[in-house]
């Protein structure tokens, strides 16, 4: 289907006023399943100078940055000469999560990689194979192993050559310890790039043990490899086609920030950035505490968590498979404006989870009466795999999908934008097949989509035990028709917020922090000096410690370092445009965190990005950055604070007296490292050398003041 561009007839970029129309403005694009949106936002603020929506652009050559860049021209055309003060480009999409959830994926090669007594171990933990998605879609993989103690480029081509001719389509490589020696895995990734086949590495994606987790994390990342591969080219050519020549930054799904060329290699770190660009959105617009946040697009609904003012994040498990990705807590439900409804012989059985945009349909809501008149229901099956019970209507000329938008157009419910004529029309050919009414056919339709999102919704709700009177936000195109059914079924508050349609990018463009340092090399300590400069004015533009990661490039010709430092601000109500915080106020925040009298806390060390707090060394600790936000909030053992070499050797003694021997085994106590804008947690280690060579390595070249909390 082509491109439908769906600018809002009533929308008109509002005249800025002075303050604000000498700011540098921000982009933020959301790609989602069904419609791909840009906005333009002046400063600090929440107000738009523009936006552009159109239909995600699945079918098309270069797939969905077609959309991409058709939504960035036209925006960009909106600003007019007020695009050369464009400062960054920020991108969030669902495209990731929704290609696991409708099993749109490639089939992947696996390739294990180990040697000599782990080969045998490496063999059968790289084996992971077909990955289930969903109760009915699975990703398919072909594993070879590969002996790393005799590895050569011969060896590498013939099993490339057996991944082709399986019909693989991209490549993960995983390999026994490749956190501590990667040089086997980078020579087959490396290998395959070459001849075309896109590969990332597990190494590349966590620096954690854990084969068999790194290796479903790597399979799940190649799968959707060949879904990014031509954005990053298509997004910068259309900037470099209006003009603008500035950074490109991705919303990862844990609410960081990552740059386009990692997002290359690894765009599974993108999976729930949809989600996450809408809490930050809520939670900086809305300042809410807590809140369930619902956004219904076209093809998929996100229930994501704001506790105590905070997103939730979590570990992604895929079918109760764990993966090294960290994402914002969203629950996916395949159920949204777009879906479909499967019509069996006595009503709609389900609606979902395919979607009318991603079947390449439609709606019928969207349709004329006078194009509508003769057409016939008929179900069809969209997609291979699907079962033949997707309600349609066509015509000799053209088809349309039964959606839940067009059950809630031709209900008449508010926000609804269809028209409720062709709406009818749709549902009296669905009434005459089920022998009811049209307005009882309709809403079987839409019960059926609010039902699966408001059990999710509650799912949700007591897996963090939200009492009844916890909001659910309504986000995104269908949510100011979806979530207000959801919220009288459940009987909770319902909050609409202004543009909820297009809040997730504003919630990109607000979230992403760039800065960038340059330094002459004169042969010194240039690197590092350039990285804690980076840092530093990193966070001082407000973003929050922890999500704070720096690249750095060496231009020979000039002989200049550059380091770049991307970071996000806090996923925490209220953080966005506040200035640093005062210690007042770090003090309040780190006692709230704890449920601890102000009283109770002192001040045990400050950093250069953090201050930490605890109750004289030992019990309630936390960790607060500059912007208030707390990162880190533990009940502690101990806390432990030095130079490199001071804090090793407290460190040693701490742990080996927190330790239990239990004959067979030894129980050793968490430890959590502050480096820098950096924390560690060294949880992983199981014994209390382990915890030491961690920390040794995680230290080395540190210069200043570290800490280390220690708790049972």
């Amino acid at each position: 289907m082509r491109s439908q561009y769906l600018r809002d007839p009533e929308f008109r970029p509002r005249r800025l006023p002075v303050t604000e129309s000498l700011s540098p403005i921000r982009v933020g694009v959301d790609v989602g399943g069904t419609f791909t949106k840009a906005v333009a936002i002046p400063g600090n603020s929440h107000t738009l100078a523009g936006r552009s929506v159109t239909l995600t652009t699945h079918a098309a050559e270069s797939g969905v940055s077609a959309g991409v860049a058709t939504v960035l021209t036209d925006l960009l055309d909106q600003l007019g000469p007020a695009k050369s003060r464009v400062e960054l480009v920020a991108y969030s999409t669902t495209i990731a999560m929704n290609a696991l959830l409708e099993g749109d994926v490639a089939k992947v090669g696996v390739v294990g990689i180990g040697t000599g007594s782990n080969a045998r171990l490496a063999r059968r933990r790289t084996s992971v194979g077909d990955i289930r998605l969903t109760q009915d879609r699975q990703l398919l993989t072909k594993h070879i192993f590969l002996d790393s103690g005799d590895l050569c480029d011969q060896e590498v081509d013939l099993a490339l050559d057996k991944f082709v001719a399986a019909g693989c389509v991209s490549l993960a490589v995983s390999g026994a310890f490749s956190v501590d020696d990667a040089e086997a895995e980078k020579m087959v990734v490396a290998r395959a790039r070459e001849r075309g086949i896109p590969a990332c590495a597990g190494h590349e994606l966590t620096g954690a043990y854990g084969l068999e987790t790194r290796t479903v994390s790597a399979a799940i990342n190649a799968s959707i490899l060949p879904l990014v591969e031509s954005t990053a080219a298509i997004v910068a050519e259309s900037l470099e086609s209006a003009g603008i020549d500035v950074p490109l930054l991705v919303l990862k799904g844990d609410g960081g920030a990552m740059s386009i060329d990692s997002f290359r290699n690894a765009p599974s770190f993108t999976i729930g950035s949809g989600p996450a660009a809408g809490v930050a959105a809520a939670v900086h617009q809305l300042g809410v505490t807590d809140a369930l946040i619902v956004e219904c697009g076209g093809t998929s609904s996100n229930i994501s968590i704001v506790k105590r003012g905070r997103a939730a994040l979590r570990t992604l498990r895929v079918m109760e498979r764990p993966t090294a990705i960290r994402t914002v807590d969203s629950w996916v439900v395949g159920a949204a404006g777009g879906s479909m409804g499967q019509l069996r012989r006595r009503g709609f059985a389900e609606t979902g989870p395919r979607s009318a945009h991603v079947s390449n349909l439609p709606y019928a809501c969207f349709a004329s009466v006078h194009e509508l008149a003769g057409a016939e229901l008929e179900l069809i099956a969209p997609r291979d795999g699907d079962p033949e019970t997707y309600a349609t209507l066509h015509t000799d000329q053209r088809r349309w999908a039964v959606t839940a938008t067009c059950a809630a157009t031709a209900l008449g419910l508010s926000g609804a934008a269809g028209d409720q004529a062709a709406a009818a029309a749709a549902f009296e050919l669905v009434a005459k097949r089920i022998r009811r009414s049209p307005e009882r056919a309709a809403r079987e339709l839409l019960d059926r989509a609010v039902d699966r999102i408001a059990r999710v919704v509650d799912e949700a709700a007591k897996a963090h035990d939200f009492p009844a009177d916890v909001p659910v936000v309504a986000l995104g195109g269908a949510g100011p028709i979806l979530v207000p059914e959801v919220a009288r079924q459940l009987g909770r508050p319902l909050v609409v917020p202004d543009n909820p349609e297009v809040l997730s990018s504003i919630g990109a463009a607000l979230s992403l922090i760039r800065a960038e340092v340059v330094r002459s090399a004169t042969g010194g300590s240039e690197r590092r000096v350039a990285t804690r400069s980076a840092q530093q004015a990193c966070v001082e533009a407000g973003a929050a410690p922890h999500t704070v990661t720096v690249e750095t490039l060496f231009d020979h010709e000039t002989s200049l370092i550059r380091a770049v430092a991307t970071g996000a601000v806090a996923l925490q109500s209220g953080i966005s445009g506040r200035p640093r915080a005062s210690g007042e106020l770090r003090l309040a925040a780190a006692a709230s965190a704890l449920r601890r009298d102000e009283d109770d806390l002192e001040m045990v060390t400050e950093t250069d990005f953090y201050r930490v707090y605890s109750g004289n060394g030992k019990g309630g600790c936390a960790v607060v950055d500059g912007g208030g936000t707390v990162p880190l909030a533990e009940d502690a053992k101990c806390v432990l604070h030095g130079n490199v070499e001071s804090l090793i050797e407290q460190l040693g003694s701490a742990v080996a007296a927190q330790s239990v021997n239990l004959g067979l085994a030894e129980l050793a106590p968490r430890v959590v490292l502050v480096r820098g804008p950096n924390i560690i947690d060294l949880s992983d280690a199981r014994s209390a050398s382990d915890i030491l060579s961690a920390a040794r390595e995680e230290l080395a070249g540190h210069e200043g003041e570290a800490v280390a909390v220690v708790w049972s």
